[in-house]
């Protein structure tokens, strides 16, 4: 009766339980895989010979990332120092050539400004002529000098302290 009650149903049963068997293989290769994993772990493990041996790779462990903090915390010091000797470099400098006379038929004339971080430093000039060229250099403090900048000065100061942080130089125009 049972067998005549599932004769319709027996391709089915027999997909369903193809079905489960797969998954079942399927299962059974995951858990053969960790174990070998976790046999591979307890080697490693085993290598260490007692707990004395343990407290030894604990205790160089230990110290060895002591050691690197120790480097990292002097490194960052280091850089710290770098970065403020940085500030007191020039950096990018700046120049323009122009004519500073009208008979004179080229751009041979120049200024240079070799500024720090904080905007001091010295600007450069050079004033090409016909029969003679005059060079001057003028100190600068902030972005501006003591002595009398010429609009050319003026203007390679300002393109040197524009090339850096905008809030860390105000240039002083008079």
């Amino acid at each position: 009766m049972i067998s005549q009650l599932l004769q319709p149903y027996l391709s089915y049963i027999a997909l369903g339980s193809a079905v489960l068997s797969v998954v079942c293989l399927i299962l059974a290769i995951a858990a053969i895989s960790a174990n070998r994993r976790m046999r591979r772990r307890l080697q490693q493990w085993k290598a260490i010979g007692s707990a004395t041996d343990l407290e030894d790779v604990f205790t160089s462990t230990t110290q060895a990332v002591a050691a690197l903090r120790q480097k990292v915390s002097e490194t960052e010091a280091s850089l710290h120092d770098v970065q403020a000797e940085l500030k007191t470099k020039v950096s990018t400098p700046a120049m323009r050539r122009y004519n500073a006379f009208a008979e004179v038929g080229s751009d041979l004339s120049y200024s240079v400004a070799l500024l720090d971080d904080v905007g001091d430093g010295v600007v450069l000039t050079s004033i090409y002529g016909r029969d003679d060229s005059v060079t001057y250099g003028k100190p600068v403090q902030g972005g501006d000098s003591d002595y009398l900048l010429t609009a050319e000065e003026q203007s390679v100061i300002r393109a040197v302290i524009q090339n850096k942080t905008a809030d860390k130089v105000a240039v002083k125009t008079s």
